[in-house]
């Protein structure tokens, strides 16, 4: 796995302009030179938008989106997975839900949103009450999650009873919760946001290798 520091991206929290998978890396039109400067040698598509993560939850080979979220960032993730259109309120729903092998974790959201979410995936939800919302402040691939370092040894447990995944706790961008955006990863890369600290480096990719 290479590893580099996002340092030609315009912001530290990388995953709010840009996303990888295993294949193909989806990022906002606004960052593409700088991505092109950092040398990754994988399908890339930039569409204009400002925001690319927070729209969508990657869960069972599936994306989980709204289906109030853009279309042209729904078309380019069509080509590779099978989508999960759901009728939410809220249209980031990547900030909002950490959803694990048990159930849904979330500590604010619209009680519509939630059962909509709950039922069609078939899981329970369970409203765990922090000033963070879960799904920014973790970061989940190949099972394994870490998540935000300010939350508390209760609510971790809770997260890792309910998740089911291998968790452990970190931060990035020199002391940063949200996890989901200072982190990006695949098999053949790790990519960290540029404020991140050589101990958060080392951390990351430690717990994901």
């Amino acid at each position: 796995m290479k590893v580099k520091k996002a340092d030609h991206i315009s912001v530290p929290s990388i995953g709010i302009v840009m996303h990888m998978f295993e294949d193909f890396l989806v990022a906002s039109e606004s960052e593409k030179n700088n991505i092109e400067k950092m040398n990754i040698d994988i399908r890339k598509y930039y569409v204009e938008l400002p925001i690319i993560t927070p729209y969508f939850i990657e869960y069972d080979n599936k994306i989980i989106i709204s289906s109030n979220a853009p279309e042209k960032l729904k078309e380019v993730l069509k080509k590779h997975f099978d989508i999960v259109e759901i009728d939410f309120i809220e249209n980031l729903i990547g900030n909002i839900f950490l959803i694990g092998k048990n159930g849904i974790i979330y500590s604010h959201g619209k009680e519509k949103d939630v059962k909509k979410i709950s039922e069609k995936l078939s899981l329970p939800a369970y409203k765990i009450k922090t000033k963070y919302l879960f799904g920014s402040i973790s970061k989940l691939y190949n099972n394994k999650l870490l998540i935000s370092q300010e939350l508390s040894d209760k609510i971790i447990e809770k997260v890792r009873e309910i998740t089911g995944y291998i968790v452990d706790i970190g931060s990035i961008n020199f002391g940063s919760p949200y996890l989901r955006y200072g982190i990006e990863i695949n098999k053949e890369y790790l990519i960290i946001g540029k404020y991140s600290t050589g101990h958060e480096i080392v951390k990351v990719e430690e717990f994901f290798s």
